[in-house]
Formats: structure tokens, C-alpha cells, sequence
């Protein structure tokens, strides 16, 4: 299917609905999962896409909407990661160890090792709502229902993001972290 199908032919159970569906999310939400450094991206995202199959009938609104549905279904599986991560730092330790032997892989694709590190040194929120943007391009209103805040404290915090990553890379400064 090349063309975006309708909502109403997901909730009927469209293959071809359900293939573009697959085709256009899942590559986004294994990247988004692989960035946000969970354990297996791919568990996360199969997890996300069940979800979401299991729950389009109660979903009503807007494809943008339905996109901002779908990544907030997997901003929490992502959290619910973390959270697991937590409780087992042995786990942490891992993904912690390869997150700094690797870099952040957020912007990898732009070939600047200063962005990288700069990357490194933001939060995992900073690092999750600039990707949001940036690399999802998903507008300030999507991204508040993702993150579940108001649109203004959205544009306060990518804001607030967005300038401590140019400090970051115009002062060199690689230590500290302002939380959004």
C-alpha cells in the first residue's frame, strides 16, 4: 500500500492497512527504543506494535494524533524499560557501559563526534525530547501528548535542551547536565 490508509481501515483489520502501518512505525520506534538505550529494541517495539494492534478500536482522532498515540505507547514501554533497568543494575551497568564505549547513537548519522559527546552529557529526557523533534519531527502538540505536558512546558523544555546543547558545543563544556 503506498498510500496512508484511513484509521477506520486499521480498526477493520486492513492487511495492507496493517503493512503500511508496520512499514511506516516500526523502523521509527526500534530507532527511538535504540537511542533512549533500551535493553532490546526490538522486544520494545514488538511489544509497542501489539499494543497498538490490541488497542486502535477504543483509538479515535487524526492520523497526526495516532501518531502521537503510538509514541506515547512507546515512550512508556521505554520508561517501563528503564524502570526494569533500575531494579537490576547489573542490567544498567550493560547498557550503561555501552552507551559510554559507543556514544549516544542519537545523531550518529551526522558524523560529528563533538555532537556526540555533547549528547552524551544531556539527560535521557533532554536526550528523548530532542529526538522527538529533531529526528521523529514531531511537532511541539504531539510531543506534549507523547511526553504527557502541556505544549508550552514542552517548548520551555526543547527549548531549554536545545540551548544547553549549543553551550555544550560552543564552551566545550562536556561535564555538567541542566536538567529541562
Amino acid at each position: 500500500m503506498t498510500s496512508r490508509p484511513s484509521i477506520a481501515q486499521l480498526k477493520d483489520g486492513d492487511s495492507d492497512a496493517w503493512v503500511w502501518f508496520f512499514t511506516e512505525f516500526s523502523g521509527q520506534i526500534a530507532g527511538y527504543a535504540r537511542r533512549m538505550g533500551v535493553s532490546d529494541a526490538d522486544d520494545v517495539t514488538g511489544t509497542v506494535l501489539e499494543t497498538v494492534a490490541r488497542s486502535v478500536g477504543s483509538f479515535s482522532g487524526s492520523h497526526s494524533q495516532f501518531r502521537s498515540w503510538v509514541f506515547s505507547i512507546a515512550h512508556a514501554r521505554i520508561v517501563d524499560d528503564h524502570r526494569r533497568r533500575d531494579r537490576r543494575p547489573e542490567t544498567e551497568f550493560t547498557a550503561s557501559h555501552d552507551r559510554a564505549q559507543g556514544g549516544s547513537d542519537i545523531f550518529v548519522t551526522s558524523g560529528d563526534p563533538d555532537l556526540e559527546v555533547a549528547m552524551n552529557q544531556l539527560t535521557e529526557e533532554q536526550r528523548s525530547l530532542l529526538h522527538l523533534r529533531f529526528v521523529l519531527e514531531l511537532s511541539m502538540k504531539e510531543i506534549a501528548r507523547v511526553t504527557d505536558r502541556s505544549e508550552v512546558a514542552t517548548r520551555v523544555a526543547i527549548h531549554r535542551c536545545s540551548r544547553r546543547l549549543r553551550e555544550l558545543l560552543s564552551h566545550g563544556d562536556m561535564e555538567s547536565t541542566v536538567e529541562p
